[in-house]
């Protein structure tokens, strides 16, 4: 049975109050001095930022088909006899601008014979996409990861995506590294890496779909490890 011989979730719960029980050892006296940086922030979001991403809205269409595009992914994974990950998740692409938005769920087997289950809600706000190329695409972006769990705590979480495809964008190859981190603790609530092949199964009009399959693995809280078989359908409408 799932429940007897695997218990993550119980111990990512039990992990998770863990950390929320520490007391935050920062000082905040760590942050001064950091005013220069902001300044070249500043400038780099208001001058840079604006022109790059006129330039890669005025590039042409066919060399990065979805360079505007709405993806919806429904995908999965599961490791044999011991647990399953559910990632609903849907991400808008402008340029070189995207947002992602998923939800995470760990479901396990009981000892009753039922099912029990944590959930994350992970929403990368901003992600810049600095290569838009004919075969490579890298992404990079920040956003919060909230436990729907324990004391419902949000992270800041980082994620990285690195894409190789065909220049039509029919067949692609991602890999992609997220890590939350507790800035308070110090504690890595997720880190995650994954990687995928993903093959158009075909195009009607605007909507194309895509077969995916890989694999996951997953590290909550430095210690409790999760890893998988992923597959799944991915809807692009551009």
């Amino acid at each position: 049975m799932m429940g007897t011989l695997y218990a993550q979730v119980d111990e990512i719960k039990q992990a998770s109050e863990d950390n929320s029980s520490k007391k935050s050892g920062r000082d905040d006296s760590d942050n001064d001095g950091d005013s220069g940086g902001g300044f070249f922030v500043f400038d780099l979001f208001f001058n840079a930022i604006p022109d790059w991403q006129r330039f890669k809205l005025q590039d042409d269409r066919s060399r990065y088909p979805s360079m505007v595009s709405l993806e919806v992914f429904m995908q999965g994974a599961v490791k044999p006899s011991s647990y399953y990950i559910l990632w609903p998740r849907i991400r808008g692409n402008w340029g070189l601008f995207s947002t992602d938005y998923r939800m995470n769920y760990l479901i396990e087997e009981d000892a009753d014979g039922g099912f029990k289950h944590i959930r994350t809600n992970d929403w990368q706000v901003l992600q810049l996409n600095l290569i838009t190329s004919r075969f490579i695409t890298f992404r990079f972006g920040t956003g919060v990861m909230k436990e729907a769990f324990a004391d419902g705590r949000s992270f800041n979480e980082w994620d990285f995506m690195l894409g190789f495809h065909s220049p039509d964008q029919f067949k692609q190859i991602w890999f992609e590294y997220r890590f939350a981190k507790d800035w308070e603790t110090g504690a890595n609530p997720r880190r995650e890496l994954s990687a995928q092949y993903q093959h158009q199964l075909f195009r009607t009009g605007a909507l194309h779909g895509y077969f995916s399959a890989g694999v996951v693995y997953q590290r909550y809280y430095n210690s409790i490890e999760i890893w998988g078989f992923q597959g799944g359908l991915i809807f692009r409408l551009y």
